[in-house]
């Protein structure tokens, strides 16, 4: 049988040649992990793509094995060995360079990119077909280095549904960098109108304008404590108020004394049941936190103030103890069972169907929502953190890429209702109706594999800045000017202490071009003066929000230069000691921003 699929799918494909960027080879793997390999010809595009030769590797759906475990495709010009010059980029920014003898690492869906340079050649690798189904992947065995997508066909969990489509963008000179593989993408969603700048898309949109210059700044109104506890028992685990709306008002006020104008304020935690409590419901609002009532006070007092107020919601979770819940509404799974997603507080969390969230719920909770009186950018939980689930309920099965076209709709409506749609991390699946993510990626992938990952370089960032507004490229960086030395409000401590040092995360912070973002520091604290540090800083910066990040490189052990699009430079400086550019010092662990020369402007 798999002689017959693959003679089927190799037979008008299988070519040899000595041009860069000919051939690739296919590797399926089954269920018993036997795998099988083929040469398949990459064919040059007539036209060139953004000034760059194009080589592509199509397979349509017919060849594409149904009961097959993965499907790699690899680049036979991305191959290394240990010890030879080059690099790969994976779509989270896991920098790779060919120093092990074994090792493999990979990322889950971020961005349908990667990127390499060996001795033979340099391309950015953009995946336009199946992409929804595709990780990024590179291993060494025996120091033999090799990068590729990876298709993962039994989790489709439908037939494949378009055909796997591999663009190679060709990258000579300066463009041979993980920003130029950045750039590529990012001129590719630009050019089809997937997304548009910033700076175009807050005309006439007030509310945008405000959350592009203003920190951002959630607190988390309730909780339920669950460290030490079987998660088994999580649903019997009571809220705990930790401000009450009254207290939140008190920290509004605290924020304004001490000098920050341009805040918006997100409540989380102040719907029925608490954070992570019975989603979808949101209503009614608990009586302990001070009711609806004291909730839309403390909305008027903070827009009084100055602030723009929003909240934290979640599509994406639904708890078998909310009210609406009904297991012919939910997702379901390929064995006909509701879909499971994790325990929450809440308890039992099923993942839900976008297809019944637009049909069914976020009307009604934007109406809920408007009569809160809120004027800031809606954040909606957990959308951007994973690719879509499938859907396998016979009243409404979706597969990936349809159930991203549901939460397109969803997210729109948000934005159609208050002016922007916010969500957790940098998924890039549905970033034409994005505006801000709270973090990229949750943690480095040199803390989980630190001998084969070298570093994290800001590829999200180059492809996003000046069109999606972060928060910071990690988890870590949320809080970034405070020290990370408690466990109090942290959901995760270990992943919140990557990087080593607040001032490592906070020079991070705005190494990637982030937005400054507080979330479980002490709000009852009369100390601000570490969000006013940040908020400072970022007053100077935010102007950056409106460019793009065109170049990023080191240019010395723990120093890296960062260029933006209207001709600024930054410098920052990790070292111990000050730093010297451009006749200007960089004091340690700090940096510096250096606008365009006079020459510059001219040329």
């Amino acid at each position: 049988m798999m002689k017959k699929i693959l003679s089927g799918f190799f037979a008008a494909m299988v070519a040899v040649s000595a041009f860069a960027f000919d051939t690739a080879t296919v590797r399926i793997t089954m269920p018993d992990k036997k795998t099988t390999t083929r040469q398949v010809k990459m064919v040059k595009l007539a036209e060139k793509m953004g000034g760059k030769e194009v080589y592509r590797v199509q397979i349509p759906v017919r060849d594409i094995p149904r009961e097959a475990l993965f499907l790699d495709v690899i680049a036979d010009d991305s191959r290394a060995k240990k010890g030879e010059e080059g690099w790969y980029v994976l779509a989270d920014g896991s920098f790779i360079e060919f120093t092990q003898d074994k090792g493999e690492h990979s990322c889950l869906r971020r961005m349908p990119l990667m990127g390499f340079k060996t001795p033979r050649g340099s391309a950015a690798i953009v995946i336009k077909g199946l992409d929804l189904e595709a990780d990024t992947a590179a291993e060494s065995v025996n120091g033999n280095y090799a990068l590729f997508p990876r298709f993962k066909i039994q989790d489709i969990h439908f037939d494949p549904y378009e055909d796997i489509v591999i663009d190679y963008y060709k990258l000579d000179g300066e463009d041979a960098t993980y920003a130029g593989v950045g750039r590529v993408y990012r001129d590719y969603q630009l050019s089809r109108g997937e997304v548009r700048p910033l700076v175009e898309r807050v005309k006439g949109n007030k509310t945008l304008k405000r959350a592009a210059e203003s920190i951002y700044v959630r607190v988390k109104f309730s909780t339920r404590v669950r460290r030490g506890v079987h998660h088994s028992k999580w649903a019997d685990i009571p809220m705990t108020v930790q401000y009450t709306f009254e207290e939140g008002r008190q920290a509004l006020d605290r924020i304004k004394k001490a000098g920050m104008d341009d805040v918006e304020f997100c409540f989380v935690g102040w719907q029925k049941g608490g954070h992570d409590g019975p989603y979808p419901d949101l209503f009614p609002i608990p009586e302990e936190l001070g009711g609806e009532k004291g909730m839309i006070e403390t909305i008027n007092f903070g827009k009084k103030l100055g602030f723009q107020m929003t909240l934290h919601g979640n599509n994406h979770d639904a708890v078998q103890s909310s009210s609406r819940y009904n297991k012919w509404d939910v997702a379901w799974d390929v064995k006909g069972n509701e879909y499971k997603y994790t325990m929450l507080p809440g308890g039992q969390v099923y993942f839900t169907c976008f297809q019944i969230v637009n049909d069914r719920w976020v009307d009604e909770d934007i109406e809920g929502i408007k009569r809160l009186g809120i004027d800031g950018v809606m954040h909606v939980d957990v959308t951007t953190a994973r690719k879509p689930t499938t859907c396998n309920n016979p009243l409404h099965p979706n597969n990936r890429k349809q159930m991203a076209d549901w939460q397109r709709k969803v997210s729109q409506k948000y934005i159609d209702a208050f002016g922007g749609f916010s969500s957790e991390c940098g998924v890039d699946h549905i970033a034409g109706v994005t505006d801000y993510a709270l973090y990229i990626v949750w943690e480095g992938g040199d803390a989980r594999n630190p001998k084969f990952v070298k570093t994290m370089v800001p590829l999200w960032q180059v492809v996003y800045h000046g069109i999606i507004l972060s928060g910071g490229p990690f988890y870590a960086t949320i809080d970034a000017s405070y020290p990370h030395d408690t466990e109090k409000f942290s959901d995760s401590y270990k992943s919140f202490n990557y990087l080593g040092s607040n001032e490592n995360r906070y020079l991070k912070m705005i190494e990637f071009g982030g937005r400054p973002s507080f979330y479980y520091i002490d709000y009852k604290s009369k100390d601000y003066s570490p969000m006013k540090r940040a908020y400072d800083d970022y007053m100077k910066l935010r102007h950056l929000q409106y460019f793009f990040m065109e170049d990023h490189r080191e240019i010395a052990k723990d120093v890296f230069l960062v260029k933006y699009s209207n001709g600024e430079e930054m410098v920052c400086n990790y070292r111990e000691t000050p730093f010297e550019y451009n006749g200007k010092t960089v004091k340690a662990k700090s940096f510096e921003l250096y606008s365009p020369s006079f020459w510059s402007k001219i040329f």
